[in-house]
């Protein structure tokens, strides 16, 4: 991806995100210097308006499971409800992620806004699970069928998204 691209992601989250903005897009920038992170991102009349990042979720003691964690899903606010951004987001992610190989797709969300591409609460660990309030809010998309039965343990998110502040629930509604 070139300087100039990253930028505009790094803009896009800081823009959708509101007063969280400025720690989401340090946090975009962060993964797309990873080398791991699949980034997908929306258009609407040639310019991009939407972004999603996927970066890599181990289960310490399931290294060959290949897991995901989205974060952040960020849309320009002028482009939000109504235009399909999310959504097509969403739609071409799992697609890619599925084409991969993927296993699962995890990620710490809006509980009413994923159930609609498929995922559901788990009780697999979060990196922090004390921190963990509203665990209807921690959810996984299976891409491999029954994957989810051999998964279990302690779980890494990639370097920056280790950050306690990142899994801790008690603030959001």
């Amino acid at each position: 991806m070139k300087s100039s691209e990253k930028k505009i992601v790094k803009n896009i989250h800081f823009l959708a995100f509101g007063e969280e903005g400025k720690e989401t897009s340090e946090l975009a920038e962060a993964f797309l210097a990873e080398p791991d992170t699949i980034s997908i991102s929306a258009e609407r009349e040639g310019k991009m308006v939407g972004n999603v990042l996927f970066t890599p979720f181990v289960f310490e003691e399931h290294p060959d499971k290949k897991c995901y964690l989205l974060a952040p899903i960020g849309v320009l606010p002028e482009y939000q409800r109504g235009f399909g951004v999310g959504k097509e987001l969403m739609q071409a992610g799992i697609k890619k992620l599925k084409s991969m190989g993927t296993d699962a797709i995890f990620v710490l969300g809006v509980p009413t806004y994923y159930p609609q591409y498929g995922f559901v609460p788990t009780d697999k660990q979060t990196p922090y699970p004390d921190l963990l309030t509203i665990p209807e809010s921690w959810m996984v998309l299976e891409l491999s069928e029954g994957v989810l039965n051999s998964l279990g343990g302690k779980t890494y998110a990639n370097k920056p998204f280790m950050n306690p502040m990142f899994w801790d629930t008690s603030g959001r509604g």
